[in-house]
């Protein structure tokens, strides 16, 4: 079968029904007798008197007809003579069934006009139609007659016929639809006929909305009861049809209905309450039944985790976001996670599974779910995966009861293993926000289970109590972290002499600190890794270290002390401290080893890196910092792992500006005598940054695919993540072009009129802008464009126009103070109201309240959801000063 054939097929339309032989009652036709010898010279007369076969070129027969043939002999004659038969494009594939037909039973029946001029040919001996009827099923398929080749297929296996594998695998890929080639993975639809509780596979055959899905359930549904090979290949064909045609609800439907079957075999009879034998008729013999893999299981999981990474950027009023796919995707993790809930998942590793479940969206849809009982009802899908988590930390698998299970063959969930453990631990203390279910989670991972805490769990503990403000927790998790044992380094002199080099690393290597000492052998683990090939192991131990490094630089910036990573940069990425001695050929050739080293590490790194030297105020070491991220980031781009630098970043950088621009403010009441810089160069400095920023990472997808398309990369292009805009980037970005604009000072702060006695004299500090001001001001602006439709607001810019379509069109709002001047210019922007607004489909933790509260007014800043962290405000200027005065008394 050609691959040009697999790249172009297409079904064909719904023609007349091929009956069975096994559904008729008609005996098959007899003809006059011949002998053996005559079958092949009487179907190539027949043959060529429907078709001109006698040209040059055409096989001959394989065999002396002269002489009486044996049955295998003639077997390999009829297959010759239905090789010739296919040859003919428009009837040779019924003169090629008439053949078949005569060897044995008839496989298939065609009408009677159609044949009644061929001669008929009968056997002195029975022939095996095994050999011609395969190699009539590829002659169909290369012709792309795909529903009789499926209807061939199905004959063959009812008759009792062990079909190939090789021709199995064949039809099941010539139904696999042809791959767009711009493919849109984030597509799903509900099945036409949707049914909760399927008893079958031939349910879901009538429950199929496409042709070759159908047809591919048929297939793999005899195929399993007939007791055909290869039946795991199958069903990765069959889930990747699925997928193909958009209805991953079928493809988790046969995962389930699989697993299912083999641990609760069906009734015997139909209502027969007390016998559970096994029905051999119905469903094959017992031992056909088998269990799908991992990789099956993975298989439905990508998508999934794919689109929903995709989904929680977008909002509901958003031309991107279709209801139809985000309730089909829900109904497909559903149906996976009921069977997580009922204890009926098999697979030992279900860390995707448990992750997919706690990262989806805070939503109302409803899914259908199937109780213990058997019995469907809806219930709200974000609801339904926390309860399903909930009750595995609290009732998790039990590995005593293993054994009993296995011997009485009933449903089991085999026992949390270490990544398992540690995705509850993550769910129970980011999510929940409860230390007494991670507490749980720990107490069955070291008692029940046996297992020893790995660097993983740790960082887990480390990062979770830095976020939930535990100082006990995070002390215990820094101390388990640093006491760990680092993995033994398998390197050479070479490299040991280059990481000797380094003096930034020297000296945290010499460190008194317990800490720093760890955090230097960390990056001297990475430098290892580095300076060996890239396998997949390397990438594994090289991805726990970055996980190590990046919690610890985390916990020093939320803890207070940002400063200490300016070490870790230069001995992570020797480059950037460039002596003044070191040649410049020299330099740039270390700095090629440097990005080629940090291209591997991936684009998490240099968003916290950025973020703790922003927070430090070393802003001439972040942009160097950052020139060396986006040269990483291109040369990614010439990898097998392609990646782009997060919105993070942007966000941070965007920061950084509004920062030296305040830096410029306090430079201008300094004397120039004093000043290390002018405040104007520091201003356009700044704001060059800004609007260079703006501009790469709205241009970023067209420069990506012209750089890999050019030079000849282009297939690994739709692995790249671009980034979108958020609440914070947007904030910060008008920051800068207030600040830009000279509409507004970078530190203006919100607080109430009434705490404005209680706050401190702070110097270069514009006032702000209460709500009941902003409110004014919009009331009076509105009544003068009224009355005035000449009238435009003062303070508006084309840069700050164009950042409002943006803003508006992502679906967020902008800031309160800044849509008066929008008045008469853009309505959408200056009247929130007026516009179709659509919920944020964000991931909240489950210890947030169910309804959605937005972060502190300000006016100056996009209004924001609060997607981490503790589930409290800030203190208002009010309340912190009752609480000053408070502690003062």
């Amino acid at each position: 079968m050609s691959t040009r054939f697999l790249s172009t097929i297409v079904l064909p339309k719904p023609a007349r029904r091929l009956v069975s032989p096994f559904s008729s009652q008609k005996k098959s036709i007899r003809y006059p007798t011949s002998t053996t010898r005559f079958a092949s010279s009487l179907a190539a007369e027949q043959l060529q008197k429907h078709d001109d076969i006698s040209s040059p070129g055409r096989p001959s027969l394989p065999f002396d007809i002269s002489t009486p043939l044996t049955p295998a002999q003639t077997s390999r004659v009829v297959r010759h003579a239905t090789l010739l038969a296919l040859q003919n494009q428009i009837s040779g594939w019924q003169i090629a069934v008439h053949i078949i037909n005569s060897l044995n039973q008839p496989l298939l029946k065609e009408d009677p006009e159609k044949v009644a001029s061929l001669p008929a040919i009968t056997f002195d001996q029975p022939i095996s139609p095994r050999l011609p009827s395969h190699a009539l099923v590829h002659g169909l398929i290369r012709q792309r007659r795909l529903k009789r080749a499926v209807t061939l297929t199905l004959a063959m296996m009812h008759s009792g016929m062990h079909v190939r594998a090789r021709t199995l695998n064949a039809v099941m890929q010539s139904l696999k639809p042809p791959h767009d080639p711009k493919p849109n993975v984030f597509k799903a639809k509900m099945p036409p006929h949707f049914r909760a509780d399927p008893q079958s596979l031939s349910d879901l055959a009538g429950m199929a909305g496409s042709a070759s899905t159908r047809l591919a359930l048929e297939i793999f549904a005899v195929a399993r009861k007939t007791g055909q090979g290869n039946m795991q290949g199958l069903l990765s064909t069959l889930i990747a049809i699925c997928l193909i045609n958009t209805e991953i609800i079928l493809a988790s439907f046969v995962f389930a209905m699989l697993v299912k079957e083999f641990y609760h075999p069906p009734p015997s009879r139909e209502g027969d309450t007390t016998a559970n034998t096994w029905n051999a008729e119905k469903y094959g013999p017992r031992s056909l039944v088998f269990l799908p893999q991992l990789y099956h299981f993975n298989d439905l999981i990508a998508p999934m985790k794919s689109y929903f990474r995709h989904v929680v950027t977008l909002h509901t009023a958003s031309n991107e976001f279709d209801q139809e796919t985000f309730e089909a995707n829900l109904q497909a993790l559903t149906i996976l996670a009921n069977l997580l809930d009922l204890r009926q998942l098999h697979l030992p590793l279900m860390s995707p599974l448990l992750t997919l479940m706690y990262k989806t969206p805070r939503t109302s849809s409803e899914v259908w779910v199937q109780n213990e009982a058997g019995n469907v009802q809806r219930v709200i899908a974000f609801q339904y995966f926390h309860d399903v988590l909930l009750r595995l930390i609290e009732f998790p698998p039990a590995p005593r009861l293993l054994e009993k299970k296995k011997q009485s063959r009933r449903a089991f969930t085999p026992p949390l293993v270490l990544e398992s453990c540690n995705t509850l631990l993550h769910y129970a203390l980011r999510h929940c926000h409860s230390p007494t279910l991670g507490n749980k989670v720990l107490v069955h991972l070291t008692k029940d289970r046996k297992l020893t805490p790995d660097k993983t769990t740790h960082n887990i503990l480390l990062r979770s109590g830095t976020l939930l403000r535990d100082n006990d927790l995070a002390s215990l998790a820094l101390k388990a972290v640093v006491n760990s044992k680092a993995p033994k380094e398998k390197s050479g002199s070479q490299s040991k002499h280059n990481l000797e080099v380094v003096p930034s690393l020297r000296a945290m290597s010499q460190s008194k600190s317990e800490v720093g000492r760890h955090i230097a052998s960390v990056v001297k683990t990475i430098h290892t890794i580095n300076l060996g090939p890239a396998t997949p192991s390397r990438q594994k131990k090289l991805n726990h270290a970055i996980y190590t490094l990046t919690t610890l630089i985390m916990h020093f910036c939320s803890t207070g002390h940002p400063h200490l990573v300016k070490p870790i940069i230069f001995a992570l990425f020797p480059a950037l401290d460039r002596d003044p001695s070191t040649p410049l050929s020299t330099h740039m050739i270390k700095r090629r080893r440097d990005i080629r080293h940090a291209a591997r590490l991936g684009a998490l790194p240099f968003a916290v890196l950025l973020n703790s030297l922003v927070k430090a105020r070393a802003f001439s070491e972040a942009r160097l910092l950052y020139n060396f991220a986006v040269a990483a980031e291109r040369r990614s781009w010439f990898t097998s792992a392609p990646w782009t630098l997060s919105i993070e970043v942007y966000t941070i950088m965007l920061e950084l500006c509004a920062a030296e621009c305040g830096h410029a403010k306090r430079l201008d009441s300094i004397p120039a005598a004093v000043a290390d810089r002018k405040p104007t160069d520091v201003r356009v400095k700044a704001v060059r940054m800004a609007l260079r920023l703006f501009k790469r990472m709205n241009q970023l997808p067209y420069y990506a695919h012209n750089t890999m398309r050019r030079y000849g990369h282009l297939q690994d292009v739709h692995k790249l993540r671009f980034p979108k805009p958020d609440e914070r980037y947007a904030t910060a970005l008008i920051r800068v072009l207030l600040i830009l604009s000279g509409h507004v000072h970078p530190s203006t702060i919100a607080a109430p009129d009434i705490a404005v006695r209680h706050r401190r004299h702070r110097p270069h500090v514009q006032m702000k802008l209460s709500a009941d001001a902003v409110a004014k001001m919009y009331k009076e602006t509105q009544k003068k464009v009224t009355d005035d439709r000449r009238y435009l607001p003062s303070g508006w810019t084309r840069q700050l126009q164009f950042v409002a379509r943006g803003i508006v069109n992502a679906g967020m709002d902008l800031p309160p103070a800044l849509r008066h001047l929008f008045l008469g210019r853009y309505e959408r922007a200056a009247n929130p109201a007026h516009r179709e607004k659509g919920l944020p489909l964000r991931v909240l933790p489950w210890a947030y309240p169910s309804e959605r509260r937005e972060n502190a007014w300000h006016p100056w800043v996009v209004p924001s959801l609060r997607t981490r962290g503790l589930a409290v405000r800030k203190m208002t200027r009010r309340q912190r000063a009752r609480f000053c005065r408070t502690r003062e008394m």
